[in-house]
């Protein structure tokens, strides 16, 4: 066989290898340039970005409102009880179809409540929260109201859920934080509070009235009473133990 044709097989076979070598190379380095695009796909196209100008609109804005009365899907709303809380033009006194009043709601309700009210109204609704503790400590006043009031109690559970969505007084809305199924969990939470701080013995079981009753108040601890007569640690001599010995 002549020598050209094994010249040729070498050159082909080192021709063979360029692409692979090539693609790899693509494939594993990094580069600031971008890659090569052979079918665009209109991948790449000429827009405009947020907040840019646009000399094709009259208003010269690229960013355009929604067409007036258009809703997104899903976003129609249209329950005034679920979403609103409201029933024939008056606040709604039950809980809406959509929402079960069950225990895992109302501990639902208790972990929002824990995150979202806990501050200002305090763990047991009673207004206690660290912001009101804070506010007195700056001598600020700040009200906030006890959900264990009568007014509260009074308050129908729609109106509860619309104060939340909407926010009253000095209190922000908080429609943008808490979803409408969570919003109602904290109502169920709520009812749960003031009906523990207001419950008549004779409305619970019976098996719970019998352990009230049979309950006594505990005696005290004589181990945890202090001697009248031992002095402060500070003004005991000194070397003296704790206790005066």
């Amino acid at each position: 066989m002549p020598r050209w044709i094994y010249t040729a097989i070498i050159l082909v076979n080192l021709v063979m290898i360029i692409p692979p070598v090539l693609i790899y190379k693509a494939r594993s380095t990094k580069s600031r340039q971008p890659r090569i695009h052979l079918f665009p796909d209109m991948d790449n196209q000429k827009r405009f970005k947020e907040q840019q100008a646009n000399p094709l609109f009259a208003d010269g804005r690229a960013m355009r409102l929604p067409a007036a009365g258009t809703v997104a899907r899903g976003e129609l709303f249209s329950d005034d009880h679920y979403y609103r809380g409201r029933t024939s033009d008056a606040w709604a006194t039950a809980f809406p179809q959509q929402v079960t009043v069950n225990a895992d709601l109302v501990d639902r309700g208790r972990d929002r409540y824990g995150i979202f009210c806990t501050p200002c109204h305090g763990i047991s609704g009673h207004g206690d929260g660290m912001i009101k503790l804070r506010s007195e400590s700056l001598e600020q006043t700040w009200e906030i109201l006890d959900l264990n009031t009568q007014k509260a109690r009074d308050y129908p559970v729609g109106h509860i859920f619309n104060i939340m969505t909407n926010g009253i007084n000095t209190m922000p809305p908080y429609r943008s934080q808490i979803p409408v199924e969570d919003r109602w969990a904290i109502v169920a939470w709520v009812r749960a509070l003031q009906y523990s701080q207001a419950v008549e013995v004779s409305q619970l079981p019976p098996d719970v009235q019998g352990a009230l009753r049979a309950r006594k108040p505990r005696d005290e601890n004589p181990k945890d009473v202090m001697p009248t007569d031992v002095k402060p640690i500070d003004q005991q001599p000194k070397g003296t133990k704790p206790g005066g010995k």
